[in-house]
């Protein structure tokens, strides 16, 4: 048996790729890190047989907007009302965050993601308050086997922002010199924006003139109306910025995302439940912008993407369904390309999507040969796939538990529903730690 040579036999393969589609009683085959083979009856007798009969096969799930030092304060967002109360009560908290504490957060969360099927991050980490803050951060992410998009934030202390700016974008090069640009690394820089509610036009422009001339992607927090068209007029709209939220986004300014190939990080579970508008999840994918998920704050929300997936879809058909009714067309009747939202459309977001979001979508997202295996195996129990469409037990029946196998470049990070090479007796003791020297209880 060669090394590191897999082959999973006999799931239902939803490879996510048009031309291969889905596949019952399908196998994959990984080596070398990447997808060999997909099909029916492959032969590989020098691989590990995985015998993955029952269980669903996906692509990795892809989370485009975490707060990852957040995770060891998960529950004290849990009564806020509106971004004033995370303001006031959930922010402020990271100032109490010394190296020490970035490190044993990232860690812990990336273990949790792992678990729940998260296998590639974005990271947006915005508490780096000094160069020792991202570089303990990236230490866990070294350590976790996770893929991650290390998003360097450009937010720190806000009275100090301004004279440390060129200190953190000479902290950025220095990254970049160390990590490079190989797009099948596990652990990748790019920068977390300043927002234009704390910054001008002039200081963004700035951070993302850096960010572009290192060829780094970066990521933009767009909460207040009429910032994306900020950004366009400024000529500082790409593919390579992603903007969050974008709740209040108008069609106009949708139009401008899609016309420059842009992607837009929702945080579903977090916007509709801080009261946010929900209509632009569907108004942007009928746009022509690529909509991409993301848990947000591990402070409020639980690091399960899984849960992103049918929350989303019930959010946006409820928010076509509302449309209908203010058009007077009740009872419900399809029409058109109404109701525009699918299961496995929405399995698309944190998958395809969220591959080309964060600049490797020739590399994941789907299962294909020559990408990289980032796979999840899901068990369907004794009752097996539903009927019908298989992306759509992924998105309307399957729960974490399910999680049977997780692997990232070909490794497992999860095996027979356990982590591998994970001491999870510290987990516990690492998160107290945290709420100890940073005095959350």
């Amino acid at each position: 048996m060669s090394e590191g040579r897999i082959l999973l036999k006999g799931g239902t393969v939803v490879t996510m790729d048009p031309e291969l589609g889905d596949i019952p009683n399908g196998d994959v085959l990984i080596g070398n890190g990447r997808i060999e083979q997909v099909a029916a009856g492959i032969e590989a007798p020098d691989a590990e047989v995985v015998d993955a009969s029952g269980t669903l096969v996906i692509p990795g799930l892809i989370d485009t907007h975490l707060h990852m030092w957040q995770h060891p304060i998960r529950g004290l967002g849990a009564g806020l009302w509106g971004l004033e109360d995370y303001v006031t009560k959930v922010f402020p908290v990271r100032e109490r965050f010394g190296p020490r504490d970035m490190h044993d957060a990232t860690y812990t969360c990336a273990v949790e993601a792992l678990a729940n099927g998260t296998t590639t991050v974005l990271d947006f980490c915005h508490n780096i308050l000094t160069h020792e803050h991202a570089e303990e951060s990236l230490r866990a992410h070294r350590s976790t086997g996770q893929r991650v998009l290390f998003a360097y934030g450009m937010l720190g202390y806000e009275d100090r922002l301004a004279a440390e700016r060129q200190s953190r974008l000479a902290h950025v090069s220095a990254l970049h010199e160390e990590l490079g640009s190989d797009p099948a690394a596990l652990v990748r820089l790019g920068m977390a924006v300043t927002t234009l509610t704390y910054a001008s036009i002039d200081e963004v422009r700035a951070e993302v003139e850096h960010a572009r001339g290192l060829g780094l992607p970066m990521s933009i927090h767009q909460n207040v109306a009429g910032e994306i068209t900020r950004l366009h007029e400024a000529g500082l709209l790409g593919a390579d910025l992603l903007p969050v939220h974008s709740n209040n986004a108008t069609d106009t300014e949708l139009g401008l995302l899609a016309g420059c190939g842009c992607a837009i990080s929702f945080t579903t579970e977090g916007e509709w439940g801080g009261g946010r508008p929900m209509s632009v999840v569907g108004r942007a994918d009928r746009a022509g912008v690529l909509p991409t998920l993301g848990v947000d704050v591990p402070s409020r929300v639980a690091v399960d993407m899984l849960s992103q997936l049918r929350i989303t879809f019930n959010i946006m058909r409820a928010a076509e369904a509302q449309a209908e009714r203010d058009q007077g067309r009740w009872p419900l009747r399809r029409h058109g390309d109404t109701p525009y939202a699918t299961p496995r459309r929405v399995l698309e977001y944190a998958t395809v999507n969220g591959a080309k979001a964060v600049g490797l979508g020739d590399h994941l997202g789907t299962l294909t040969p020559g990408k990289q295996a980032d796979v999840v195996v899901l068990r369907t129990g004794p009752f097996g796939v539903a009927v019908g469409d298989p992306a759509a037990h992924v998105v309307l029946q399957s729960t974490v538990g399910d999680i049977d196998a997780v692997l990232v470049a070909g490794r497992f990070r999860k095996r027979d529903g356990r982590l591998v090479d994970v001491d999870t007796g510290r987990l516990s003791s690492l998160v107290a730690g945290v709420r100890e020297r940073v005095g959350v209880s």
